[in-house]
């Protein structure tokens, strides 16, 4: 780096989380080695949604097959200020209308405020990403721009004291067995849940009533899912991954169990993201009955992760994860991976994941 020491962004206070509308505050810091002679010294912020998947396209026999890329990304803001010099990046300027810096250590303030408009929360997933990021460039006489960049997160807080949120969402469904020509008895199940939002930590409250008229031997169970959706080009990319789950005893034929209030503990999870055009992060509570050598009986009852528990202040940026994150944020919540680590396989038969 030669007679640039240390180049880096620092956050007031050693902020790493933001809302909407707060002012992003900092300085950026450079220490020398010796003089160093500059043109500019600028820095920006900028949030951006940015989706990237391939597929395979067949092209006959005799032409083989090609690789289709689905590319969409959204700018959510981009702000520069100069924080020293002209910032017109030209060569010709006279070298005597360059800033000197003497060695040592200097800081240049710098703030920006964020758009009050809806900003999703940050996420990193399988196909794409919600990041915002703090980048400084320094542009020297013929010399390449050294350049450093400090990422941030943004938490776009679902409040679950909101009416919505509190209001119980459940269902029932019923069909009939058949076995070749025979038919059996009918099966049942209805469910609901407390309310339609929870935040990690809390635990889903689940009543339900399984009924088993077949000859069949059934398990209850529920699993929460998670579903991201990804669009580009028309199309959309769906990964869906069972965050937590929990079976009760098996129903004998004839036989009817009842759930009250049982309890699914919710883990850390990437809040849901709906404000996104080209990401979505939804979940839902899936309650079914487990049929061997048949179809699954299923419910499925959408759910609301949010930020903001009941009657309380929103929840410590470490309970909301982001999946895969390469370069961890100062101070970021754990990842995805980190959090679901050790969470055993979910025992949830093929036909209830379709």
């Amino acid at each position: 780096m030669g007679r640039l020491k240390l180049f880096e962004i620092a956050l007031d206070g050693d902020k790493a989380v933001y809302e909407p509308t707060e002012v992003v505050s900092g300085h950026v810091v450079l220490e020398l080695r010796g003089e160093m002679r500059l043109r500019s010294l600028k820095v920006d912020i900028r949030g951006l949604a940015k989706v990237h998947w391939t597929e395979s396209r067949g092209m006959g026999t005799e032409t083989g097959s090609y690789t289709q890329h689905f590319t969409d990304e959204l700018e959510y803001f981009h702000m520069e200020e100069t924080l020293l010099g002209n910032g017109t990046d030209s060569e010709s300027e006279a070298e005597d209308d360059q800033p000197l810096l003497t060695a040592g250590r200097h800081q240049f303030s710098f703030s920006f405020q964020l758009p009050d408009e809806r900003l999703p929360t940050s996420f990193e997933g399988k196909h794409g990403n919600v990041r915002y990021w703090l980048k400084a460039e320094i542009d020297r006489p013929w010399t390449l721009p050294s350049k450093v960049k400090r990422d941030f997160t943004i938490i776009d807080h679902i409040d679950i004291n909101d009416t919505y949120h509190l209001t119980p969402t459940g269902g029932s469904r019923e069909k009939t067995l058949c076995c070749w020509l025979c038919t059996s008895g009918p099966v049942s199940l209805s469910a609901r849940t407390d309310r339609r939002g929870y935040c990690p930590g809390e635990s889903i409250a689940i009543s339900a009533e399984f009924e088993n008229h077949s000859s069949r031997r059934m398990i209850p169970k529920a699993a929460l899912y998670q579903t991201q959706c990804y669009r580009a080009g028309g199309k959309t990319r769906t990964v869906r991954e069972n965050v937590a789950h929990m079976k009760g005893e098996a129903l004998s034929a004839g036989d009817t169990v009842q759930w009250e209030n049982r309890l699914l503990p919710v883990p850390a999870l990437t809040p849901s993201i709906i404000s996104c055009s080209i990401i979505t992060v939804e979940y839902s509570l899936m309650v079914f009955l487990d049929i061997p050598g048949g179809m699954n009986l299923i419910l499925h009852l959408p759910i609301v992760i949010g930020t903001v528990p009941l009657s309380r202040q929103p929840y410590p940026i470490h309970m909301f994860p982001m999946a895969g994150i390469s370069t961890p944020f100062a101070d970021a919540p754990p990842s995805y991976d980190e959090c679901m680590a050790g969470l055993p396989s979910p025992d949830i038969p093929v036909e209830a994941a379709s």
